[in-house]
Formats: structure tokens, sequence, C-alpha cells
């Protein structure tokens, strides 16, 4: 049974061979996800990206996958923890899950400040379409 170390956490635990490295993690109870990304994350399917991590070494875990490849640079050595299997002893970082909800959150400052606007000018055309009709709103 290969043994996992979460840097972050101080964590060192065993699991199966061919195990997710979100599920070792949860069922750890370490989180692999960051910021708002705790609640914003699509459960393991890969399609959201958020659960980044850092593996070392490479060769501890499964070959990327179609999915992680969509999100991450195979370059970086950055994978998702949904799908990344483990192979061999791994030490895992969750530093790029971090960095990445830093992204998320300000991603989601825009989008308020998008939504407040766009209300906004969606209430004003209404309101001169009205205008123009003849039948004021107020």
């Amino acid at each position: 049974m290969p043994s996992v170390e979460f840097t972050e956490a101080n964590v060192s635990v065993t699991a199966d061979d061919g195990q997710d490295l979100r599920s070792i993690a949860g069922k750890n109870k370490i989180s692999v996800y960051g910021g708002p990304n705790k609640f914003l994350n699509c459960r393991g399917f890969g399609l959201c990206g958020s659960d980044r991590i850092k593996v070392e070494p490479k060769s501890a875990v499964s070959p990327m996958t179609w999915k992680e490849k969509l999100h991450c640079d195979p370059k970086s050595g950055v994978r998702l923890a949904c799908q990344a299997r483990l192979v061999d002893d791994a030490k895992i970082s969750i530093e790029p899950a971090l960095e990445y909800a830093d992204e998320m959150i300000g991603n989601l400052k825009v989008g308020a400040m998008a939504l407040v606007f766009g209300g906004g000018m969606l209430f004003f055309v209404i309101f001169m379409l009205f205008e123009l009709v003849g039948k004021p709103l107020f």
C-alpha cells in the first residue's frame, strides 16, 4: 500500500493502489480546494479544474487524462486530484489549488460587478422604452 504525504497539512496516510487523490484527501478530512472552490466545484468529475495539486515524484500517479490536459499544462507538473490515481508513494502539495482560489475570487468580484451594472442597464432600457411608448412606470 503506497503512502501519501500532504505537505501543508503535515499528514501522512496509506491508501490503495489506483485510488484517486481527491478521495484519499476527503477520507482524511483534508481539503484539496481553496477559497470559494470548496463549494463551487464539480464534485470530482474533472470538469472544474479547481482541485489542483502538485505531486512529487510525477511517476507516483497515473498519466494525465484528457480532462487534466484541458485545465493544466502538462509541463507544469500540476494535476487534478480527482483524476490523478495513486501508483506509488507520493508527496502532495495543494498550493496550486490555493493560487487558483485567489484567481477565482477575482473572477467572482468581476462577475458581481457585471451583474450589478447589467441589471442597472436593463432597468434603464426598460424604463426608457415605457417612456417612449407614453406609459411611464412611475
